[in-house]
């Protein structure tokens, strides 16, 4: 089931438990990072229990309440369906921005979501751990499955960690002047009348080391572009305007009704505007080392 996120209120589920007027004890699992949430509540007289999740993320989770498994998805709309639905259309507008949303992930794979996520990745010997995705927060770091920082508390660690600056990797966050490597150090091969090794300790992020890093990935507000993108394909989809083929006919002869199609014609949104939109989002690599 899929709940939307507004800024207008918190996003809730109800769920039909056995008997009316009880009190349940209930888990949520976030399938993000495995993170539960427990409590407890009294189903109403229709036998009915209403549970509330975070309005911060963009997430999926399992609720065990009552013997029984329930999954939702709580999701932000692109545009807020009622803010532009005609009087009496929520409904149909809501299904609208669904579908006008599912479009513009698939040419955008990652979306314009805020999500947490676990990253799992492995030590390069840098004062640099690289990351591939659009990371706006570390909330924890796990090394070799060891919890080695917690945003929630970072005076309890020897060692803070940050993002850098342009948030495309995580660094240690050195006190002063600091000369960080940006690559391995070389480990020179050392002779039978060498007195000395010639290797140099790790540093950063050890060589083979595995970590885990809980991140917070994604837009915290939907880029104002995209929301437009959003609202035009809801328009197209209410009007019936979405005819691909119309829109890509290249050539038309009318003595042999010959008709030569541009290659886009099973490419993108159906609508060419809202393609050049969303054309400096697309990624023509979406995982490292496969072109």
């Amino acid at each position: 089931m899929e709940i939307l996120r507004l800024s207008t209120s918190q996003p809730q589920a109800t769920i039909e438990v056995t008997d009316p007027s009880t009190e349940y004890g209930y888990t949520i699992l976030d399938l993000a990072d495995a993170s539960t949430t427990t409590g407890n509540v009294t189903s109403d007289v229709n036998s009915e229990v209403t549970l509330t999740f975070s309005s911060d993320y963009d997430a999926e989770y399992m609720v065990t309440i009552d013997g029984s498994e329930h999954f939702f998805t709580v999701v932000r709309p692109y545009i807020n369906p009622s803010d532009i639905a005609p009087a009496g259309e929520l409904d149909a507008y809501t299904r609208h921005e669904e579908l006008a949303r599912a479009i513009i992930d698939s040419v955008v794979i990652e979306g314009f979501y805020y999500k947490k996520k676990v990253i799992e990745t492995v030590g390069l010997g840098a004062d640099y751990l690289p990351l591939w995705d659009r990371v706006r927060k570390l909330n924890k770091l796990y090394e070799n499955n060891t919890l080695v920082y917690d945003a929630s508390d970072p005076t309890a660690y020897s060692i803070n960690y940050k993002l850098t600056e342009d948030k495309t990797a995580i660094t240690i966050d050195y006190d002063g002047l600091y000369n960080r490597s940006e690559s391995a150090d070389l480990i020179v091969p050392q002779a039978m009348s060498d007195l000395w090794d010639m290797k140099f300790g790790y540093r950063g992020f050890a060589k083979t080391f595995d970590y885990a890093l809980h991140v917070e990935v994604g837009y915290k507000k939907v880029p104002s572009e995209i929301a437009r993108a959003a609202e035009m394909l809801v328009d197209d989809i209410a009007c019936g305007k979405l005819e691909y083929v119309e829109r890509y006919i290249k050539d038309y002869n009318t003595d042999q009704y010959k008709i030569r199609f541009d290659g886009r014609v099973f490419e993108g949104t159906g609508n060419m505007i809202v393609d050049k939109i969303l054309s400096k989002y697309a990624k023509s690599i979406r995982i490292i080392g496969v072109l």
